[in-house]
């Protein structure tokens, strides 16, 4: 996919999901709405989805779209468990030069892995998406995925169910030991 392609695929899709979220207060609705809309947008895209913080050292797959992804990373493994360490966007070219890159899927060629940090600070889950193409994401991917990032970011804050830093204030569940 050209970047002019990829820009006109965002164009297309980025509207109808914001404004199917735009009013939602259900977290997972909302996860589940954009895993839906970018898996289906996008055909060399196999995997696209969500992995939530549930304690300090855990994240639970879910939402997402594709084939079954793993059920639980520890924050030490892998793509998404480095996106957790580091607090920052990871885009993988080539999955195969990664050594902790975690196969889930041996179609899978690149990665991209956006976090989601609480207004404490704390990464309370990671926005997963791969590929079957080597280099799929670029800057173009960023900047729309960052956006849907951010719109959902506020409902994650509100949500009861979210991981707490231990000594950190909040209606959340509090698994660190």
């Amino acid at each position: 996919m050209n970047e002019k392609e990829k820009e006109e695929t965002y164009g297309r899709i980025i509207p109808p999901i914001v404004e199917m979220i735009k009013d939602e207060k259900d977290l997972i609705t909302a996860m589940s709405t954009i895993s839906c809309e970018l898996y289906h947008a996008f055909e060399h895209w196999n995997w696209v989805g969500f992995y939530r913080r549930v304690d300090e050292r855990t994240l639970k797959v879910g939402p997402y779209q594709g084939g079954h992804g793993c059920l639980t990373i520890d924050v030490d493994r892998g793509v998404c468990g480095a996106c957790v360490r580091e607090k920052s966007i990871l885009m993988i070219s080539d999955v195969s030069k990664v050594e902790s890159h975690i196969a889930c899927s041996p179609e899978t060629k690149s990665e991209m892995v956006l976090p989601i940090i609480g207004n404490m600070g704390t990464v309370l889950a990671v926005f997963d998406l791969d590929s079957t193409e080597i280099g799929a994401f670029d800057a173009i991917d960023k900047e729309f995925l960052s956006g849907l990032v951010d719109w959902i970011r506020p409902l994650y804050d509100q949500f009861p169910g979210r991981f707490l830093e231990v000594g950190q204030s909040g209606k959340g569940s509090n698994f660190a030991i």
